[in-house]
């Protein structure tokens, strides 16, 4: 039986520790992989950007079939196997990019290259935490993303000046190679759950402390979970809020240069995105486990509601646009972490399966809303008519919100909702 850690450390900082890594290794993968379409599309001219624009495409794609069978993949082999089979098999796909010579070859990469992040990733990164700590999860989460998103700035300097030295094709091998190495390392030290190490999770509730294995923690399983709205008011509204959020994420730049703006300059001012993303990630866990994830979500709506009004209704300057980039990043927090902390509105139980179900919904929301913002573009030929319609977007997200996020009856119950029988 498992025992609280009498020692001054516990296990579950190594796990953390661990975690950051990961998150490190795949913010250099994620960030970076956008540099090599120039490289290629030039040695490889018979490839059309359009056809070429499919692999990102195909990523999400592949991403979100993968995400739904996350939790029984997980239950079935642990974190550990499935971590380091995630770093093998996005280092298959680079592999195969490396070799790849026509369009179809990259396509067989994307199989890889896109289901196997979400193995390394904030779906394993929230599902871990959940299970090591009994409090503070989207702290600890938002600390781990958040030094681990430090990742994409090392990562797209190494590959830039890669691509500059040795080319795009050894460019891949290399990072195919930090893959496997990275994710060994993290496969050495994480550990499935606190019984693999004889002890229970830092923080306990006292639910936690009644339970001795996973599937007798508080909450619902993950097919009881969808019985109810809150379940499906919830994945609607992350498929809502990211379609709508990677719709404004990707035409801001395109809006800054279609206004006359020279590159350096709107270039400069995207980048506060990221910069902005960054803090938000070391303030904004904090603040949802202080004000619950339903103020915090009201607080973000109404931060982009304020971006959707400026691009909506007037002609933004400068200053107003380092603004909205700003909120942007800030915005950006929900896609990333908040969907640790709804989970545990079904409790603890099951949230590996109920996390990845989640992100395959942002997964979705982001391949959908940038194509239908495009079209809503094309037909109006207005940026301004775009970010009003976005905003309709986002009174149907504060609709769900409200009626639908919350703890569910029995998230707090030793053995979920059979307890209450």
């Amino acid at each position: 039986m498992a025992h609280a850690d009498k020692s001054p450390f516990h296990y579950a900082w190594v796990v953390l520790i661990a975690t950051i890594l990961m998150n490190f290794f795949y913010s250099i993968v994620y960030s970076s992989f956008s540099l090599y379409a120039a490289s290629i599309l030039e040695k490889y001219p018979e490839i059309s950007r359009t056809a070429y624009s499919l692999v990102p495409t195909l990523h999400s794609v592949f991403a979100t079939v993968f995400l739904l069978l996350y939790g029984k993949i997980v239950k079935k082999l642990g974190f550990r196997k499935v971590m380091l089979i995630g770093g093998i098999g996005i280092a298959v796909g680079y592999v195969i990019y490396s070799f790849a010579s026509n369009i179809a070859m990259f396509y067989v990469g994307t199989i890889f290259v896109g289901m196997f992040p979400a193995f390394c990733s904030s779906t394993t990164t929230g599902a871990l935490i959940n299970r090591w700590f009994g409090k503070l999860n989207t702290t600890l989460l938002s600390i781990s993303m958040g030094i681990g998103g430090f990742g994409g700035t090392v990562g797209s300097i190494i590959v830039g000046n890669w691509l500059d030295s040795i080319g795009y094709e050894a460019s891949f091998r290399n990072m195919a190679a930090i893959a496997v190495i990275i994710m060994f390392v993290v496969f050495l030290f994480v550990r499935n759950s606190p019984e693999d190490k004889h002890t229970i999770m830092l923080w306990p509730s006292e639910q936690d402390k009644q339970a001795h294995s996973q599937e007798e923690r508080a909450g619902y399983t993950l097919s009881q979970a969808m019985k109810t709205y809150t379940f499906w008011a919830v994945v609607i509204f992350f498929v809502l809020y990211s379609a709508a959020f990677y719709a404004a994420y990707a035409n801001v730049s395109l809006y800054m240069a279609d206004l006359g703006w020279s590159s350096a300059v709107y270039g400069t001012i995207f980048g506060v995105v990221s910069t902005a993303n960054v803090i938000a990630m070391f303030l904004g866990g904090y603040v949802t486990d202080k004000m619950g994830p339903r103020l915090t979500i009201l607080v973000l709506c109404i931060l982009y509601a304020i971006i959707c009004f400026v691009l909506g209704f007037t002609t933004p300057s400068v200053p107003m646009m380092y603004g909205v980039c700003a909120l942007l990043g800030v915005c950006w927090l929900f896609c990333k972490v908040l969907h640790t902390p709804l989970a545990l509105c079904f409790g603890s139980r099951d949230s590996a399966s109920i996390i990845a179900i989640l992100t395959a919904a942002i997964t979705v929301g982001a391949s959908v809303g940038i194509p239908a913002a495009n079209v809503v573009y094309d037909l109006t030929g207005s940026y301004g008519t775009l970010f009003r319609a976005l905003l309709v977007v986002l009174v149907i997200c504060l609709i769900l919100a409200f009626t639908g996020i919350k703890m569910v009856p029995g998230y707090d119950k030793v053995g979920g909702p059979d307890a209450l029988k």
